[in-house]
């Protein structure tokens, strides 16, 4: 229904309340495809979403703003047509501070591969440290094999430059028995690197290729920047050893008048449009960043304050994630965390956002377990608490 001045969520509400909506699709799945992975990808559904496959609940997702990845074989119907149904419950819309939109609003993905594959969001790019000389990047690739046999697999990684001419290649030879779950490491320098700031966006990118039995079973590609980053409070905060001040602001998901929708061009204008009024850094308000955005930074050059969240167990709104935060809030960071892993623009991650229980005892053990639970998935960024005085 439209909006009116009686909308439950009030001036927080777009053109339309939420409501509960139903997507269904329909996928043809051959029974070759038995010795496939098959996975879908939604980047963001606003909000308490359930995925289902022929009717079998396959995946959920509460707060809506990060990935989730829905692992197809075990609910498909081989040589025959499958459900893929998606149900949104968002009635009213009382669970935002700010016009969320509502339903599938960013992109969707089905993703293909062997039984021997990259674990979606597995390929990690780390630069060790770098100057105008030489780079060392660690790579690190997490890999599963669902075979019931062991997998003798090389994992070819291949260094491009922003003009497509490969720079660096490494094979590595790997088992992976049957069932097996694990990250392989590779190191690799790269000479005379061109380093990613603001200023000089650049982007290199590394494409990945799992042969087994001398066959593809899965290909990943990432772009990524060089660059180094320090903290101290004699020198602050510095970028590939130089000195930045942050000239900063605050951006909500929405595109103004195009609603809550993700759309690649109008994130890219938001970030050039910034820049050109002299903006180096953005901070996402109040929830993780959209993936489109996120390479619209990389791309034109801004620096990112990604934030998890704007609530934790105290809600803002009748409704809202802080209902469910102590149960998903793991998951939640972990999927925010591995999303923005290979962005260089990204440097920071908020915990959340003016959170009202911080101040206490229980927030300050809740703000040191979510520091710790990012740095055992990433180590090169800081964190940091978006405070309200009169909360702390």
């Amino acid at each position: 229904k439209d909006a009116h001045a009686d909308s439950h969520n009030g001036g927080n509400t777009g053109f339309r309340d939420g409501g509960t909506y139903s997507y269904a699709k329909y996928i043809d799945v051959s029974e070759a495809d038995k010795n496939c992975t098959l996975m879908l990808k939604f980047e963001g559904i606003y909000m308490n979403a359930m995925i289902y496959v022929n009717g079998q609940l396959a995946a959920k997702n509460i707060q809506g703003y990060t990935d989730t990845y829905v692992a197809l074989n075990d609910f498909l119907h081989y040589g025959a047509r499958n459900e893929i149904r998606v149900q949104v419950r968002n009635n009213g819309m009382t669970n935002s501070r700010w016009y969320s939109g509502t339903g599938i609003y960013r992109d969707v993905y089905m993703l293909l591969a062997g039984l021997c594959y990259i674990v979606p969001g597995g390929l990690q790019l780390h630069c060790e440290n770098a100057d105008d000389e030489l780079a060392s990047i660690y790579i690190h690739t997490e890999l599963k094999n669902r075979a019931v046999i062991p997998a003798d697999a090389v994992v070819q990684t291949e260094i491009s430059d922003a003009e497509g001419n490969i720079i660096v290649s490494e094979q590595t030879p790997v088992t992976l028995f049957a069932g097996e779950q694990r990250t392989f490491n590779q190191r690799v320098m790269i000479e005379q690197p061109k380093l990613w700031d603001v200023d000089n966006p650049y982007l290199y990118t590394c494409k990945t290729i799992i042969l087994v039995n001398g066959e593809v079973s899965d290909i990943s590609t990432e772009s990524f920047g060089i660059r180094t980053m320090t903290l101290d409070a004699r020198h602050g905060l510095r970028i590939n050893g130089k000195s930045v001040n942050l000239r900063g602001a605050c951006i909500h998901h929405d595109s103004g008048v195009l609603g809550a929708a993700t759309y690649e061009d109008a994130q890219y204008r938001q970030i050039q449009k910034l820049k050109e009024s002299g903006f180096n850094a953005v901070r996402m308000s109040h929830h993780p960043m959209a993936p489109a955005m996120l390479r619209a930074c990389d791309e034109i050059g801004m620096y990112v304050m990604d934030e998890s969240f704007d609530m934790w167990n105290r809600c803002k709104s009748d409704l809202d994630y802080g209902m469910n935060f102590s149960e998903w809030w793991q998951r939640d960071i972990t999927a925010m965390v591995r999303k923005d892993y290979n962005h260089p623009s990204v440097i920071m991650y908020s915990i959340g956002n003016e959170i009202p229980e911080i101040g206490s005892d229980q927030g300050a053990k809740i703000a040191s377990d979510i520091c710790s639970h990012i740095r055992t998935i990433d180590t090169t960024r800081y964190t940091l608490a978006s405070i309200n005085g009169i909360f702390s």
